[in-house]
């Protein structure tokens, strides 16, 4: 539903034009960014030489336009969630369109969450599946009439595009990072064992630790809540005794990391002199621990994105498929996209 110019423009192509964020041109042409220096003068000017202007060309396809878009999510304190709320708000904005939210932690709540932004006939719907929720039954039910996009999860319904993070890629990258720094073996603590995703990084980082020829140990590999209390005691459990102890550990988000690193430190033991910690989805929180965390940044511009022109390029009736070589219909769209490790001092080894 995003804004097109006649040429097919859209907000995406100006911010690369401007070299500035998506964000960044919703600002501007919102006139929510009371600067008018040079990047407020490059977003205007790209604007204006691609043609592009705030207007509602996708969305008028529909006659029920009702110019807002709704969003489910897991939790509003989600570190994914939140950061993909905070990119999408002023992108959906700019286009004087209205961002419902719906926030639900479990299927149940979440599929309530669903069914009421369709009753309010959003003109699209983007869902991102709470850990261990399968919406493929409710989506595909509305898939017809309604463009859905999920970010995450598995593509359970042929009838809904996708967008997710390739977490094969990821894993490859941290792991990789972590043999760059001559470290032999490495800790894991994943998240939730009821998500599909959490047992997906499992599977990936075994799968490359023995690709690099790094050591792990099963008593060190758990799953658990993404709290800085699991990370915590399980950091007190793992480096307080005589066993044998990894070099690294890697976690499946920031606030894990951040109560290893708690406990790290209560032990006596140096990050990243001793030990180096990596941690997942660069919170705000990764740039305030002490050192700083090297943690894993999902491409939540390019997430948005993808999302929108899904939504924009869906057919009037619902959702877009493909079709193969014969004729027949595929599933629909998944794109998937590489995040960037962000390297701090956590992970660089200084003996």
């Amino acid at each position: 539903m995003a804004g097109k110019a006649d040429g097919g423009s859209s907000i995406t192509n100006v911010a690369a034009m401007a070299n500035v964020s998506i964000a960044t041109v919703s600002r501007v042409l919102s006139g929510k960014r009371s600067k008018d220096d040079d990047i407020a003068r490059r977003v205007r000017e790209a604007a204006k030489q691609l043609g592009y202007s705030v207007n509602y060309a996708a969305s008028a396809l529909r006659s029920d336009v009702t110019k807002t878009i709704g969003l489910v999510i897991p939790s509003a304190t989600d570190a994914f969630a939140a950061q993909l709320l905070d990119t999408i708000e002023p992108t959906i904005d700019v286009e004087s369109q209205q961002l419902l939210l719906g926030i639900g932690a479990t299927q149940e709540a979440q599929k309530e969450r669903i069914e009421s932004l369709i009753d309010r006939h959003v003109d699209g719907l983007i869902v991102m599946p709470a850990p261990g929720a399968d919406h493929a039954e409710t989506l595909s039910r509305h898939a017809d009439a309604l463009p859905i996009v999920q970010i995450g999860g598995r593509q359970t319904s042929p009838h809904v595009s996708m967008v997710g993070i390739d977490e094969d890629v990821a894993m490859e990258t941290v792991v990789r990072h972590l043999t760059e720094q001559g470290i032999a073996s490495v800790a894991y603590m994943a998240g939730n064992e009821l998500s599909f995703e959490s047992a997906e990084l499992f599977t990936m980082f075994h799968t490359h630790l023995r690709t690099y020829g790094l050591a792990t140990d099963e008593d060190w590999n758990r799953f658990g809540a993404c709290t800085v209390q699991r990370g915590f005691d399980c950091a007190m459990r793992l480096f307080n005794g005589p066993i044998v102890q990894p070099e690294a550990v890697v976690c499946a988000d920031d606030t894990i990391a951040f109560g290893v690193m708690v406990a790290l430190d209560a032990l006596g033991i140096r990050v990243p002199e001793d030990v180096l910690v990596v941690g997942y989805h660069d919170s705000p929180i990764a740039r305030t621990t002490m050192p700083q965390l090297t943690s894993m940044r999902a491409p939540f511009e390019r997430i948005v994105s993808e999302c929108l022109q899904l939504l924009a390029s869906s057919p009037a009736g619902g959702a877009a498929e493909t079709t193969d070589a014969s004729g027949g219909n595929v599933r629909a769209p998944r794109v998937m996209l590489a995040p960037q490790l962000i390297v701090r001092d956590s992970s660089v080894f200084r003996r």
